[in-house]
């Protein structure tokens, strides 16, 4: 099943708000609660996965916070996904792989490539759309993503 799950858009919420910070400007997870109207206690758990993926730094102190720990061309929404959460997609294929519920067509199944090939479709698509992008305009982006589905194969 595909599905952008609620702490995958709250992190890119977050990311896009750093990403528009200075260099050396930090942004406090009490800042970015209040400006992304997300509960604090959450964005706390979403700085800490993005952390821990090296995608932000923290520094602690009266004038610590979160900033971006590359630049934001170098940082998509696929690094952002995959730090926060398992994917876009739950594997029908590997849904049962344990237990007692294993599916049936574990062998020769035709299905099993569609399923794979856009997985890789999707995953590669969001590699390219990096936080530079997301700091234009809506009008701007959606431009870029549609120049991004005309030159995919």
């Amino acid at each position: 099943m595909l599905k952008i799950s609620s702490s995958v858009e709250y992190a890119t919420r977050i990311m896009v708000r750093l990403s528009e910070l200075g260099d050396e400007e930090t942004a406090s997870a009490e800042r970015l609660s209040v400006s992304e109207n997300v509960p604090r206690d959450y964005v706390d758990q979403i700085l800490q996965r993005l952390r821990r993926a090296g995608l932000v730094l923290s520094r602690r102190g009266a004038l610590g916070g979160y900033r971006l720990a590359h630049a934001p061309g170098g940082i998509s929404i696929g690094n952002i996904l995959h730090a926060v959460d398992d994917g876009v997609f739950e594997s029908v294929c590997d849904k049962y792989a344990d237990g007692s519920n294993q599916c049936a067509h574990t062998e020769g199944c035709s299905i099993r490539p569609v399923w794979r090939r856009l997985e890789l479709l999707v995953d590669d698509y969001l590699s390219k759309v990096s936080l530079t992008q997301l700091t234009e305009t809506e009008d701007c982006v959606s431009s870029r993503v549609s120049a991004l589905f005309e030159a995919a194969p």
